[in-house]
């Protein structure tokens, strides 16, 4: 029976109160939810890591590349067509049901217990945005109102039944004012397995963006640090430069270009600063993350004056860690 179907051919949905066996349950609705969710994660969460947390990782690490925006784009498109389509298809099929709903004995109906259309569904899906919108409100209604229905039932005119009660319904047997059907599993049982079962599937998951995501944090403060030495360089390398202008040599250290002391001259992981022979040496101090501690960015000057460039490299820290201007 579709949606199509004159209500006249059957009576409204009774309440919990009047048909107590009828209307799904808040708790066998959430395991309904969840086992959806992780039918749905595996490609959303595929999507996600080649299409927004790789690109970003790469950006982490230094790369070049630009953000593919438009794959971002994408991403949180396809993020949102996909459960719409999921549902609103599921929903208006002759299941009248997602999968998630088919394995707890559920249906998707109108107010009249009829099969609804694709249009209904999509409507019932966009106002679940709405029952999460308000602190999930929306989505608790299910436990107390009459039908027990969510905020996005009510605005699609829906109900989500069990599937056997409903078909006593329609025959006119369903018995009134009795209580949980008897056999089966109790709903909350079912919830603690799926939730359980949920853990099981998400700590592998986020041990795998753990494992993916810390190193390339690090690596990112680690180049964070890297280029407050190549920042406090700009002194230095400006005085090497008013020196050979001047003199037509190199300054010997930092006293000869005019600046303080190395030790003077320091940043937040930066420890020195230092001039020999021309050469601008910075040196990271004890703050700075454990693989550049105590290591080196040189600053050397190449050419003359009238096209005088600095070459920037490292004697001990390793090329991801150093500017891309460093890598060449």
């Amino acid at each position: 029976m579709d949606e199509s179907t004159s209500s006249r051919d059957m009576p409204r949905l009774p309440g919990h109160l009047r048909a107590p066996t009828l209307h799904a349950g808040f708790w066998r609705r959430v395991v309904a939810y969840i086992i959806d969710w992780f039918i749905m994660m595996p490609v959303l969460f595929a999507m996600e890591l080649f299409w927004v947390f790789r690109p970003m990782m790469a950006l982490a690490r230094g790369s070049d590349a630009p953000l593919p925006a438009g794959h971002i784009l994408l991403f949180y498109l396809l993020a949102i067509l996909i459960p719409w389509l999921y549902y609103a298809i599921c929903e208006a099929s002759k299941w009248q049901a997602t999968p998630g709903k088919l394995a707890l004995g559920l249906r998707v109906t109108d107010e009249y217990g009829h099969r609804i259309g694709f249009g209904r569904a999509t409507g019932r899906f966009f106002g679940m945005f709405v029952s999460g919108l308000i602190m999930d409100v929306g989505y608790m209604m299910a436990g107390f109102t009459a039908k027990k229905q969510g905020l996005h039932d009510m605005m699609a005119g829906c109900c989500v039944v069990r599937k056997d009660a409903l078909a006593m319904f329609e025959q006119g047997t369903l018995p009134e004012g009795s209580g949980a059907p008897s056999g089966g599993m109790p709903g909350w049982a079912i919830a603690l397995i799926i939730v359980a079962a949920g853990f099981l599937l998400v700590i592998p998951i986020i041990a795998i963006m753990a494992a993916i995501a810390i190193p390339a944090y690090q690596n990112y403060l680690v180049r964070a640090q890297v280029a407050e030495g190549v920042t406090l360089s700009y002194t230095a390398r400006d005085a090497v430069t008013q020196y050979i202008a001047s003199h037509g040599s190199m300054p010997g250290d930092n006293a000869a270009a005019g600046l303080s002391d190395p030790d003077a001259i320091t940043g937040k992981y930066v420890s020195s600063v230092a001039i020999r022979d021309g050469q601008v040496v910075v040196t990271f101090g004890d703050t700075a993350e454990s693989t550049i501690r105590g290591e080196h960015l040189i600053m050397v000057p190449q050419g003359d004056m009238s096209a005088l460039h600095w070459q920037c490299r490292s004697p001990d820290i390793e090329v991801e860690y150093l500017p891309q201007s460093c890598r060449e």
